[in-house]
């Protein structure tokens, strides 16, 4: 009976197969050692004080477009040794953000690689920030 559902339904359980996959993939990608996932409404907890920075990954046409109040704009390639102006906020707590969250990983790893040290990612990126109503600023 069941072999029968799955040959009657094949494209079906081949889609339900790849969404699976993706979403294993998506999971592990977001588990970044040295960082920490946060979510939109723990993110102002994290940035009360001086001791914080918000660093918004995407490209510069996205973050002209719409971005999180404050937060400062490092594409990840910019990510780098060299960018001095990255580097200021080394010993900051570094809140890592992009659009919807995919390229927030590879550059927490950068960031860490760096040596920052207090590393944490926005789960969902900007997207959900802007699903909970939290306020969002262009440039």
């Amino acid at each position: 009976m069941f072999a029968e559902f799955l040959s009657q339904n094949l494209l079906w359980v081949a889609a339900f197969v790849v969404v699976a996959n993706l979403l294993v993939l998506s999971l592990l990608q977001a588990n970044v050692k040295g960082a920490q996932t946060i979510s939109a409404l723990e993110l102002p907890k994290l940035q009360r004080g001086d001791k914080a920075v918000i660093i918004d990954v995407n490209d510069e046409a996205q973050y002209s477009q719409s971005h999180i109040p404050q937060a400062v704009n490092f594409p990840v390639a910019s990510i780098n040794a060299d960018n001095k102006d990255l580097q200021a906020h080394k010993n900051k707590t570094a809140i890592v953000v992009c659009q919807t969250g995919s390229r927030s990983s590879k550059a927490a790893r950068s960031l860490i690689a760096l040596g920052f040290t207090d590393v944490h990612i926005l789960r969902g990126g900007l997207v959900y920030w802007t699903k909970e109503n939290l306020p969002v600023s262009s440039a």
